[in-house]
């Protein structure tokens, strides 16, 4: 397993895991690597490369894009916790302002597969499945990964060609690991 840093033009093996903070990225204008996951986003769309997503991904997206909307509609700073007891108190006053904000990821992956970007939804019952169930347990100790993260990873292993993320905690595991089909491309 390699880690290589993200820049314009790095070739972009597919299939194609993207983590959750690379489309939180790619849809919140203001968010500190916007420019760079729209980017890379743009690369996958133009070359139809392969891309995988999880319900892991899609649920840390939602609750990416609704702590930042939070954040900003009350001006705190981007370190301020979102939990959720938060969520709950103001997720009618999230929805009223930034509804559009909170339905953009279902809407960017329809539009991408009506477009032809072939997407698939992952995990799928089969021995990859059975795999990425034995490597969880062994990320989340061996690599110091949360659940969600280590499900990312084995997921991508055991998936896809190359994992995009903007998480440096990867950049950890790929140096404990060896598995050597699978890149993690690094956005900083």
């Amino acid at each position: 397993m390699v880690c290589i840093d993200w820049r314009p033009g790095t070739q972009i093996d597919g299939p194609v895991y993207v983590d959750a903070n690379v489309l939180v990225g790619a849809i919140i204008r203001n968010h500190r690597l916007y420019a760079s996951c729209a980017s890379v986003i743009g690369q996958l769309l133009v070359t139809q490369c392969c891309v995988q997503v999880s319900a892991v991904a899609v649920e840390e997206c939602l609750w990416a894009i609704a702590g930042h909307c939070y954040r900003e509609m009350y001006h705190h700073k981007p370190t301020v916790k979102f939990t959720k007891a938060t969520y709950s108190k103001w997720r009618d006053q999230i929805f009223a302002k930034y509804s559009a904000r909170m339905t953009a990821i279902g809407s960017m992956l329809r539009d991408w597969a009506r477009a032809g970007v072939p997407i698939d939804v992952i995990p799928t019952m089969g021995p990859e499945w059975d795999r990425t169930l034995e490597l969880l347990p062994l990320y989340m100790r061996q690599c110091r990964l949360t659940p969600a993260d280590a499900c990312h990873l084995a997921l991508a292993e055991n998936y896809a060609r190359t994992f995009i993320t903007a998480d440096a905690d990867f950049r950890t595991a790929a140096n404990v690991l060896s598995a050597p089909s699978l890149t993690i491309l690094h956005i900083t």
